[in-house]
């Protein structure tokens, strides 16, 4: 009896142990069936500015002559970074527009020549390159005194030509009288002659008489003869004078123009040389692209050398929204879209006072990069967070570039039961495939 009255209990608490131990597993049961879990892609990012640092390089390199600014000052726009010797282009640029000044007081000369000029008009080139290293007042009073000596020496030479052409002009002169003269002379024998031979023929003149006059008469044709003669080569001469002087000209102009066509050739190689030195020299002070903060300095004192191209600077630009930038795995790209909610954890403040941040998917990179560092392959996720959710923050908590971010980016719930039945139906999607 007593053994009987003992087994109970122990039976009431084995049932209501299977009891306990089967509500417990079909809650659990109906829990992993219909709780819905929401899935995320865990993704390590940084904070970034939406517009990328901003490096400040220099084209062509030299000498730091003053560094005005220091890691970490907030500049802006245009601001004066630093500054470069300019001694070296200077001395360039005194070197190259000596020259370009020299050659153009020589092309206005030759134009003035070229185009017989009574006097120099020299170009407006030539008066801006005036200063203390260009004696722009010398070389136009130089290049004056030679165009006016030259001009002098061909009106001379001119002259002197001009002077035997009136000369033979005189002597054609009295060709031209001689011939009157001995043309009257030749009328007048030739009256008398016929007059002679009308007497001789009538018995009252002598024979002699009219040979006489006859040989008279043939004289003085011999004398005109020579005559004409005498002027033909008198106007052969003022002829070739006359040539003489136009090649005088000629000669100048041709001079004139084959020079010009090299001393404008010249002028252009010095004016473009001057130009790029010019170009040089503007940019010697070396100024902020944009505003923002200076970071990672490289010229820290006078006389440093600078190559071209070289970073100087980083500008990070403080204007700009912050946007946080998450390497997501090309195995989980696929669960990633546009305007996708993101949980947020900033691992850099207090995770007991800091609460989680929300925001959503901006940009999905179009293909993936690689780490050059480890060779994983990622894409490249960009998070910006909603509004008024910087405001949340504690005091005291300033987001800033660079700061580690942890992205959870949701995706869509599933149960547990899914979640424990996933690896068994992707192993049993595999296992019946023909291979």
């Amino acid at each position: 009896m007593s053994d009987t009255s003992k087994s109970y209990p122990i039976r009431g608490l084995t049932i209501a142990g299977l009891l306990a131990m089967g509500l417990l597993v079909g809650g659990l049961g109906q829990w992993a069936a219909t709780a819905e879990i929401s899935g995320a892609v865990i993704a390590s990012g940084s904070i970034k500015v939406e517009q990328n640092r901003q490096v400040v390089q220099h084209p062509y390199g030299g000498v730091v002559d003053e560094v005005l600014v220091s890691e970490g000052d907030l500049v802006e726009e245009d601001a004066l970074l630093l500054r470069l010797e300019p001694s070296e282009l200077l001395a360039e640029r005194q070197i190259v527009e000596g020259q370009l000044a020299e050659t153009l007081a020589r092309r206005s000369r030759y134009s003035a020549e070229r185009d017989e000029a009574e006097e120099v008009t020299f170009a407006e080139l030539l008066f801006e390159l005036s200063g203390t290293h260009v004696q722009t007042e010398e070389l136009i009073n130089g290049q004056k005194r030679l165009f006016e000596a030259r001009l002098v020496n061909l009106r001379a030479r001119i002259s002197r030509l001009q002077e035997r052409i009136g000369q033979i002009q005189s002597q054609i002169d009295g060709i031209e009288a001689q011939q009157s003269a001995l043309q009257e002379q030749l009328v007048l024998i030739g009256q008398e002659l016929e007059n002679q031979q009308s007497l001789l023929s009538q018995g009252l003149a002598q024979s002699s008489r009219v040979l006489s006059l006859q040989r008279e008469q043939s004289r003085l044709r011999g004398q005109a003869g020579a005559l004409t003669a005498q002027k033909a080569q008198a106007e052969g001469q003022v002829t070739e004078l006359g040539l003489e002087i136009l090649n005088q000209k000629s000669a100048r102009r041709e001079e004139a123009i084959t020079t010009l066509r090299d001393l404008q050739v010249r002028e252009l190689e010095l004016i473009e040389r001057r130009n790029v030195i010019l170009q040089r020299l503007s940019r010697l002070d070396v100024r902020a692209p944009m505003a923002g903060v200076v970071y990672d300095l490289n010229v820290f004192a006078r006389k440093s050398v600078i190559r071209a191209a070289d970073p100087l600077m980083y500008l990070i630009p403080q204007s700009q929204p912050l946007v946080i930038s998450a390497q997501v795995a090309p195995s989980d790209i696929d669960q990633v879209y546009l305007n996708q909610k993101v949980s947020l954890n900033f691992s850099s403040f207090n995770q007991r006072t800091t609460p989680t941040l929300f925001g959503s998917v901006s940009t999905v990179s179009a293909d993936s990069f690689i780490d050059p560092q480890t060779g994983r392959s990622y894409y490249v996720v960009e998070v910006r967070l909603d509004k008024g959710e910087v405001a949340r923050l504690p005091e005291g908590n300033v987001l800033v570039p660079g700061m580690p971010v942890e992205t959870f980016i949701q995706t869509n719930s599933r149960t547990p039961f899914a979640y424990l039945l996933q690896p068994f139906t992707d192993y049993l999607n595999r296992a019946f495939r023909e291979s």
